[in-house]
């Protein structure tokens, strides 16, 4: 098993990695090493948006409303991704104004999404220029994988310290090291909860390279630049 699970965290990304039997994390700049990393690792799974669609639709795309769904009181940590003209901004009052020209619906962008529009560049950008990654990056988002995990969404946010506890007591069924990754001298300079949600997107990494893991739609569309509208788990 070869697989890794990332989520985004200041000044680049953190990483955990499950490689035969081993597990580590470590914190890259940027995702550049991933063009690389497609011939040695089975399957990729990120906390980011990737297809996005061109026109404004309330609550964003399909899966992100399914997701919504699923995890009802914590839906709040879905928030619609931006579409992809969007991308071109170089200012919130551009996104937003590039937004509400693009749908009926004349709506914004959240300052929460807009925040992550250089990540989201940097992952269309790789996978627009590597064709051979699309099939093993997935999109994942970590509420619905911990729901998938342990059969009901999180009780806390991950935030306060009880919701970290609870992420963590779910982690350690599934990766029984799981303590000593967190305290590992790679995983120092990244933010605890960014640890919590790089290690869940591994193990859906793991369910998914095994063949165990589905999207949340049935049918995926495809995007105006070719990549898949999905959140898997």
């Amino acid at each position: 098993m070869r697989v890794i699970g990332i989520d985004a965290a200041p000044g680049g990304w953190a990483v955990v990695f499950q490689r035969d039997q081993a597990l580590g994390i470590r914190k890259i700049p940027t995702l550049g090493a991933l063009s690389d990393w497609g011939r040695d690792y089975q399957l990729i799974a990120i906390d980011i948006p990737i297809g996005l669609i061109d026109c404004y639709e309330i609550g964003g795309r399909i899966c992100d409303r399914t997701a919504r769904a699923l995890l009802r009181n914590r839906g709040s940590s879905v928030f619609p991704p931006p579409v992809r003209s969007v991308l071109k901004a170089s200012s919130y009052p551009e996104a937003c104004a590039i937004s509400r020209a693009s749908s009926p619906f004349n709506k914004a962008i959240s300052q929460q999404a807009y925040n992550i529009i250089p990540k989201i560049r940097e992952v269309d950008k790789l996978l627009r220029s590597n064709f051979n990654l699309r099939s093993i990056v997935r999109e994942v988002h970590p509420e619905v994988c911990f729901r998938e995990l342990v059969g009901a969404p999180m009780a806390h946010s991950k935030r306060k310290r009880a919701g970290r506890e609870e992420r963590r007591t779910a982690l350690r069924g599934v990766f029984p090291d799981f303590d000593a990754l967190e305290v590992s001298d790679r995983a120092q300079n990244i933010p605890v909860e960014d640890i919590l949600d790089a290690a869940m997107a591994c193990w859906s990494a793991q369910r998914l390279a095994r063949g165990q893991g589905r999207s949340l739609a049935e049918t995926i569309p495809i995007d105006s630049a070719g990549l898949a509208m999905a959140i898997w788990v």
